[in-house]
């Protein structure tokens, strides 16, 4: 299917608010130290709690003594899972048919499953009281062998997490043709080889924070938290504790990032508001750093076994791919959807492979629930194929961009729905390749490569691709994911002519003030700093879905188009019944309402304030100027983008120096080109932290490292980000998200470039973070074998 011309470059100068490169409007508040967060809010009577946390990966519950603890000054309470005998484990909400499905306990009752599991509560009339009462809590464990590593884990001798699950398996999901064999015979190149997506900690700058307040008189209780789904989490804590949900308010005021992690219902969540129902006061938890490293859910952490055959020219004829993805111990809220739907799906990337055959093995461990971290399986699904390109590429000795462009799936086959079941709405990727390898110098870059034998040089490429806007809700019914795929937007203009926009998505620093404001400023012909843009109390807002996938633009931002563009039309029909003239020859012209070939006019407020007092507003009309839209997507837009890393290894030290970073992405329409830049910038930041920084592994024991390393500023490099714009069908606005592109497509071009700099000293791998000591030891054992 084709598509409107390439716009490349800088994006065009445009007359519309969409477009526009304007500042975040809530970033004055922000910097200046107004934001609100939960941390921030301290109600009359506060209390406090601490959680007791399991130091054993795999134990029984012996006995919990809190003796001692209810005797230290300010302790109202200690709770255990035996106060809570109408409290079960916290279900997942999405669950695949088939899948043996073990949700989080809300405390261990009689055995703890990771380090990190909480056994008890402690409630205190301060934080610091509580925490000196939860460090005098006495529990007794007997330890049981554990399991923290998914092969391991389903070996034929391993211990069993829970005895009713064999083989330690929740699910095996499996896509594609099964004749690998068949596909590949004759084939001039077969190779088979392993990779491994390491387990990653979120680390928001802000952690986890609860503050629940029951008022015993009305039953009503209102829970503040930092969330990015405030509905879906309504709905689920009034699940878990048996409470009326008309009864329950959930305010999520400013939150200071999210990346997925703080769109999961935790144990955490259904013991504050259970201590509050239950002492009628106001209870706060306050996570902190060291506790967020195992209380909060990981992401990644992939195992891959991959086979692939290819003709000599670098075209891939058939690929298999066998994954293990570590779930932890029990399943978190998107359980076992991120490692199987959002990587089998994605595997191919933007390639058209003839011939794939993959499966996931979803497995239980010793370890913290792994749930959906920015990208959620789709940065997997693309360090595989990525990978496995660039290895087919150098095999060859073919240059792995030849290899992607004879690979591509082209423009004419759009739209595209691959072997194993991933849609693509529209794409050009040999464009957004060829402008990247513009920007990189690609080919003088290859060539200072040679000319500087002495120098460790290295040019790496990371093609990607998602689907973001998760809908429709018909097809999530049929995969077992128990949310839906719209999203609300409720649009009043007031008397004075300022108008208000009531979201469902909520944002945690991705700028929806201002792009809401955008997009309905161009709807109603207003200026965006007349539009105040509401979120995150579902008390105010309309019922919606909440902010993940990318999806706040691409289904919230249609939300907005959708009920702004009601707005103003009824605007316009009641402008036409004042000025006694027929409605199309009405328009409005910098804030003024006139009729054409006439003097006559009414201002963007008079018509506002005839709407509300309904002196003259016909009865065939409604009163006021509300619309409500819950926009219900059809289909799901596909972003993509080719990023490329440049870099030099240091021989001696195995330190890798990121020289330049250029990124091109095709995000459909870009609403906010400033903003959008923002996204990807912090998105490679996040995947320059896997590719070289961190590890969520945990050490023998179960525990986490004391010390996590996230990138510092002084090792993000120059980068260069550019557009590419094809506008998606699947929506009004035809946008596609760009939130999740960096932390994609920036591992495999990292890793990559590293390996073209090393594949020269007969370096075949290396396994991510790519720390000193493995570059070193890589080049070592490379030189041990030549």
């Amino acid at each position: 299917m084709k598509t409107d011309p390439l716009i490349s470059g800088e994006l065009k100068e445009v007359d519309t608010w969409v477009g526009k490169p304007i500042p975040r409007q809530e970033d004055d508040r922000l910097l200046k130290g107004k934001g609100r967060y939960v941390e921030d809010i301290t109600l009359p009577d506060q209390l406090f709690a601490q959680f007791v946390r399991s130091p054993h990966a795999h134990a029984d519950v012996m006995d919990i003594d809190f003796s001692v603890a209810k005797a230290l000054p300010g302790v109202i309470t200690c709770i255990s899972a035996k106060d809570m005998p109408d409290i079960g484990p916290i279900t997942p909400n999405w669950i695949l048919p088939g899948t043996l499905s073990k949700g989080r306990q809300v405390l261990a009752a009689e055995r703890v499953r990771y380090v990190g599991e909480p056994v008890a509560m402690v409630i205190a009339k301060s934080e610091e009281e509580a925490v000196d009462a939860a460090a005098a809590v006495i529990v007794r464990y007997k330890e049981l062998p554990h399991v923290l590593n998914q092969d391991d884990a389903l070996s034929e001798n391993a211990i069993l997490l829970h005895d009713d699950i064999p083989e330690n398996r929740a699910t095996t999901f499996r896509r594609g043709q099964e004749n690998y064999d068949e596909a590949s015979a004759g084939a001039a190149l077969k190779l088979t080889f392993d990779l491994r997506n390491q387990r990653l900690v979120p680390f928001p700058l802000e952690c986890r924070a609860v503050n629940a307040d029951f008022d015993a008189a009305s039953g009503r209780m209102t829970v503040y938290i930092g969330q990015q789904l405030p509905h879906m989490f309504r709905r689920m804590l009034s699940e878990a504790l048996a409470f009326p949900e008309h009864k329950l308010r959930v305010v999520s005021p400013d939150v200071g990032g999210g990346f997925g992690a703080k769109m999961h219902f935790y144990s955490e969540d259904v013991a504050i508001a259970y201590a509050s129902r239950l002492l009628g006061k106001p209870v706060k938890w306050l996570e902190r750093r060291r506790e967020n490293a195992v209380a909060t859910s990981h992401g990644r952490d992939h195992i891959t076994t991959i086979d692939v055959a290819a003709e000599t020219d670098g075209k891939i004829t058939a690929l298999r791919v066998r994954s293990r993805a570590n779930v932890g111990a029990y399943l978190s809220s998107m359980g076992v959807g991120i490692p199987t739907i959002n990587v089998a799906l994605f595997v191919l990337g933007v390639y058209d492979i003839p011939n794939a055959d993959v499966a996931v093995d979803c497995v239980y461990t010793n370890t913290p629930p792994v749930d959906a971290y920015r990208g959620a399986g789709r940065p997997e699904a693309a360090y595989i194929i990525e990978r496995t390109i660039d290895r087919v590429a150098r095999e060859l000795g073919l240059d792995p961009a030849q290899v992607r462009q004879r690979n591509f799936v082209t423009e004419d086959q759009m739209p595209h729905r691959n072997i194993v079941g991933g849609m693509l709405d529209v794409g050009r990727y040999e464009a957004t390749l060829s402008r990247a390898m513009d920007l990189s110098d690609y080919k003088g870059f290859s060539a200072q490569k040679t000319e500087e034998k002495d120098a460790l040089l290295g040019i790496g490429i990371g093609n990607y691709t998602e689907t973001c806007g998760v809908g429709p809700s018909e097809m999530q019914a049929m995969i077992g994911f128990d949310r839906g795929g719209y999203e609300s937007a409720l649009v009043r203009v007031q008397s004075g002519g300022q108008a208000v926009v009531m979201s469902g998505s909520h944002s945690h620093g991705q700028g929806h003030v201002t792009v809401y404001a955008q997009i309905a400023a161009d709807a109603l012909g207003i200026d965006p700093d007349q539009i105040e843009v509401i979120q995150g109390d579902t008390n105010q807002v309309p019922q919606g879905i909440g902010t993940f996938n990318s999806r706040s633009i691409v289904v919230g931002g249609s939300a907005v188009r959708v009920a702004s563009e009601r707005v103003a039309k009824r605007m316009k029909k009641l402008a036409a019944h004042l000025l006694q003239a027929e409605e199309e020859d009405v328009s409005l012209q910098e804030g003024v309402f006139v009729v054409s070939n006439s003097n006559q006019s009414l201002s963007f407020a008079e018509v506002s304030r005839a709407a509300w007092t309904g002196h003259n507003v016909p009865r065939d009309q409604s009163i006021g100027l509300e619309e409500t839209e819950f926009y219900h997507p059809r289909a799901m837009s596909a972003p993509y983008g080719a990023h490329i890393a440049k870099v030099s290894v240091d021989r001696e030290t195995g330190e890798i120096s990121l020289l330049e970073y250029l990124a091109v992405d095709d995000c459909g329409t870009v609403i906010n080109p400033l903003l959008a830049r923002g996204q990807v910038h912090g998105g490679v930041v996040q995947g320059i932290g896997q590719a070289l920084f961190e590890d969520g592994t945990p050490l023998e024991d179960g525990s986490m490292p004391a010390e996590q390393a996230i990138p510092r500023i002084d090792a993000v490099p120059y980068m260069k980000t550019e557009h590419t714009v094809t506008p998606s069908w699947t929506n009004p606005l035809g946008a596609k998200g760009i939130g999740e592109s960096g932390a994609i497509g920036a591992p495999p071009a990292i890793v990559n470039a590293t390996l073209d700099a090393l594949w020269p000293l007969g370096v075949r791998d290396l396994e991510m973070p790519l720390t000193p000591e493995r570059v070193l030891a890589a080049i070592d054992n490379a030189e041990k074998t030549r």
